[in-house]
């Protein structure tokens, strides 16, 4: 091709005929178009040959693309509700039916009272006189704490209450008319729930600790022979603070075996009836407005319609938890 271009350039053609002969001399090159004469040149030793792979026949075919590497697992795609990729919606279950709530004023009518039929309550003064409030309470048409049976006596002491358990002496809760042990008053009212209010008595021989141990052995000795009775236990009663001053100087010892008949109560599984911060005035000790007229730990009505209500909200408690119906009680009844 060279040659023909050198001549070209060195002849004298006219343009026309120029045109012709280039024309001529293409036609020429295409001919001769893929053979290898013995002029062309070899590749020398290690120069890289470059190969040209064969035509490979595409028309109306699809030709796959080549991947060298492993093939890979694809994640499927979320689920989707639209053609637009939104993602379906995970249904909402239904929730979990509740009971219908009791109102404080229903709780003070009475409604859920049905559920101290088979409770019983024993402790000392303090029960007592909650006990006559109580008995006027129902004397007037109201349903105050249902049938629950109520044993109260005067002085009572943890240390005693426990002679009588352990049996070195009589029983110490007056039961009608007879004193026995709280192990058979549970036995004898067919009890499902023990309330005791017990304790404040005992704070001027006591200390904290030996407090705790007595009231836990109690408990103990009444479990074993009732283990499917549930125990229910309430705060020390607080002292009103002259009172305190003149019987109990270290007032820190209330305080101290407080929390730890409330540490017990938690240790053990029992309910801890926190009456004494519902009457109690920022220094523990029992609010005026609230004390008898003996200004000791005794409460006057105000202080017992607390306590009733107190009492009321354990029974709310186990309804709202499903434990416990006044459907149930009917039926039962």
């Amino acid at each position: 091709m060279c040659v023909i271009m050198h001549i070209m350039k060195r002849s004298a053609i006219i343009p026309l005929k120029r045109s012709l002969f280039v024309i001529l001399c293409l036609l020429l090159c295409l001919s001769c178009k893929g053979t290898q004469t013995a002029d062309d040149p070899v590749p020398s030793a290690g120069q890289a040959t470059e190969t040209v792979p064969a035509p490979t026949e595409t028309i109306g075919k699809v030709v796959p693309e080549t991947n060298s590497e492993a093939p890979k697992t694809a994640l499927p795609e979320p689920e989707t509700s639209e053609p637009n990729g939104t993602p379906t919606e995970i249904p909402t279950p239904e929730p979990t039916p509740t009971v219908p709530p009791v109102s404080d004023e229903q709780l003070d009518e009475g409604y859920l009272d049905a559920w101290f039929d088979d409770s019983v309550l024993i402790g000392d003064s303090l029960v007592a006189g909650l006990d006559m409030y109580v008995t006027k309470e129902r004397s007037s048409g109201s349903p105050c704490l249902g049938n629950m049976n109520i044993f109260g006596v005067s002085a009572l002491t943890l240390k005693r209450t426990l002679a009588g358990e352990r049996k070195e002496t009589a029983g110490q809760v007056m039961f009608y008319s007879r004193y026995t042990t709280v192990s058979d008053v549970v036995e004898q009212t067919h009890a499902k729930r023990l309330f005791l209010q017990l304790g404040v008595n005992d704070l001027k021989w006591y200390s904290a600790e030996e407090l705790i141990d007595v009231y836990d052995e109690i408990i103990s000795i009444v479990k074993a022979d009732h283990p499917d009775l549930r125990i229910y236990v309430h705060s020390l009663m607080p002292m009103f603070k002259d009172y305190a001053v003149s019987v109990l100087p270290d007032y820190e010892t209330h305080k101290t075996a407080s929390k730890k008949l409330r540490t017990l109560c938690e240790q053990k599984g029992y309910t801890y009836l926190e009456l004494a911060d519902l009457v109690c005035d920022e220094d523990g000790y029992l609010k005026y407005e609230y004390s008898a007229s003996d200004c000791t730990v005794h409460l006057n009505s105000r202080g017992k319609v607390i306590w009733v209500r107190l009492l009321r909200s354990c029974a709310r408690d186990e309804y709202y938890a499903g434990i416990w119906s006044p459907e149930e009680a009917a039926n039962n009844g």
